[in-house]
């Protein structure tokens, strides 16, 4: 059986690199293509679920263009960013959705901006347990999951909205419900401030059970963790994707839901981004013929097998849809009726993100296992200070809505053979105190060997010494070799505790089997990169 399931997410793999990227926007460091002033070269900023388009009917059009079509994958945060930075070196960007492109583009310097394809986000979950809750073969109001989150009786797993699309169009899908604003009428930075909201949206949100950070991760986590994933909120097109794998499998499918009183779709718009010179004009002419093409009949069967609906359709109503993508015993429904969720200002939009981050998610408990071991100097040890200065400089932080909030408590340990710095705890979010974390992580040199479970018997003491029923706790575990030092007892007593632990396993050298049993072990997640920041930032999205 545990060959058998390892063969299944092997394919799935397959299927998401090939079609869709992560799925979801990832939060990690982007390698991009290097932008060339030449006409005929269109350089495009792409959230990675635009990957499957790009691929089937992005590049063979450019081909037949005799277009260079370079395309660099960005998760939505670092897009917005990017373009609000003024300082942007590609021809276009092409966001997941409106939420991102309207936070990024707040100073309207995107030119001939539409949407190229609609996405609904869904409720899903595995067919049998959809059946239990009595979801199957009917519709389902958003008031009806929600009282099934605040109940307990599901845990949904969502991607943090602060840094997926996916997360991000959900809850402003249930922001909006919760203020009570009709069809067509979107959420005010008032209505946000109201205690009504508030109260809300955090008791949605801290029902909530795994929030990773794109949806890529969270599809793929969910199969292999079926026990603990029983619901979730994603896209539409990867459920379909998903469930063709599954059911060749002779797996039960997932089941999709389209919540009536909230319509919240991925409207893929894709800008031209002029820069002032000589190259502008051919360059957007370019532009606009592959908008054109996209949005043209020709495109419209490639992106329907991608699972994609069409912009121009009307009322979301799909005809001639391929049945074996649209398969309705999924609950694919290819008619959805209901006007579609109008997204806030951006003003709102960055309000309401950091929002979640400082406010609304459930308070954490972060106790971080830093490896400090010898093998870690050089570019391993770069790679944590300047992760440092992203997750514990405010400044930075606050960019990328990564912040600690008031209710907070974080701890950094960094360990070698023994403990080579801290503990060092700050309660709440004092600038000072968090700043210190930073400096104190910046001002410690690895050496020496590599207890990896002792660091996680020093967070089980912690956590035994310093209850707090009021935090959801969680360990950070990164490391680049082999446990050398101490014992293994740490795995057994933090899996007794129940305290989840997010493994990050870097670089060729990293002990990853070891790793991955720790994080299965605590029902974690475990990471494997060379993108020691970006691992780290992913890991924080957790909490």
């Amino acid at each position: 059986m545990q060959r058998r399931w390892k063969a299944l997410l092997m394919t799935l793999l397959v299927i998401l690199t090939s079609c869709s990227g992560n799925g979801g926007d990832s939060s990690s460091s982007p390698t991009p293509n290097t932008p060339s002033d030449d006409p005929s070269v269109l350089n495009i900023v792409a959230g990675s679920e635009q990957r499957g388009v790009v691929d089937v009917v992005v590049q063979p059009w450019c081909a037949e263009q005799d277009l260079t079509c370079n395309v660099t994958y960005m998760g939505s945060v670092d897009q917005a960013r990017l373009l609000q930075s003024g300082t942007a070196p590609y021809d276009a960007f092409w966001f997941a959705s409106s939420v991102f492109a309207q936070l990024g583009d707040q100073n309207n310097v995107l030119t001939d901006v539409e949407p190229m394809s609609l996405t609904p986000i869904v409720f899903s979950g595995w067919q049998s347990e959809m059946e239990a809750l009595g979801f199957v073969g009917r519709d389902v109001s958003i008031d009806e999951i929600l009282e099934a989150v605040e109940s307990g009786r599901i845990q949904p797993w969502v991607t943090n909205p602060t840094q997926s699309n996916s997360g991000a169009t959900t809850y402003f899908g249930v922001l909006n419900h919760v203020s009570g604003n009709p069809d067509g009428v979107a959420l005010t930075e008032a209505q946000l401030a109201s205690s009504e909201v508030q109260e809300g949206i955090s008791s949605f949100v801290r029902g909530f059970g795994k929030t990773p950070s794109s949806t890529g991760t969270l599809m793929r986590d969910c199969i292999a963790d079926e026990a603990d994933c029983r619901t979730m909120f994603t896209y539409e097109n990867l459920v379909m994707e998903y469930n063709t794998q599954l059911v060749a499998d002779g797996h039960e499918p997932l089941y999709a839901i389209y919540p009536t009183g909230v319509l919240a779709i991925s409207d893929a718009p894709l800008g031209f981004l002029p820069h002032g010179t000589d190259a502008d004009a051919e360059k957007r002419a370019n532009f606009q013929a592959l908008q054109a093409y996209l949005l043209s009949d020709d495109a419209r069967a490639d992106l329907l097998n991608l699972g994609r609906r069409p912009a121009d359709i009307t009322g979301l109503s799909l005809e001639n849809a391929p049945s074996t993508v649209f398969n309705p015993d999924w609950g694919i429904a290819t008619t959805i009726n209901g006007q579609q969720l109008v997204y806030p200002a951006a003003p709102v939009i960055e309000e309401a993100l950091s929002q979640y981050q400082l406010s609304f998610r459930t308070p954490s408990d972060v106790y971080y296992c830093i490896d400090g071991s010898g093998s870690m100097q050089g570019g391993g040890w770069n790679g944590v200070t300047r992760a440092a200065d992203l997750l514990f400089n405010p400044a930075e932080a606050e960019q990328y809505f990564l912040q600690v909030s008031p209710r907070d408590r974080t701890t950094v340990e960094i360990f070698d053979h023994d403990v080579r710095g801290g503990p060092w705890t700050v309660e709440g979010d004092d600038p000072e105190q968090v700043i210190n974390l930073r400096d104190s992580i910046q001002g410690t040199r690895p050496d020496g060997g590599t207890a990896i479970y002792d660091c996680l018997d020093d967070a089980v003491n912690f956590y035994d010494a310093n209850p707090d029923g009021t935090r959801q706790p969680l360990v950070i575990l990164m490391s680049d070799g082999q446990n050398t030092d101490g014992g293994t007892a740490g795995l057994d007593n933090i899996a007794a505790l129940g305290v989840p632990v997010i493994t990050i396993a870097f670089g060729g050298n990293a002990d990853s089997r070891a790793l991955q049993e720790i994080a299965d072990r605590t029902n974690g997640a475990f990471i494997q990169t060379n993108d020691l920041v970006g691992a780290l930032r992913e890991a924080a999205s957790y909490r």
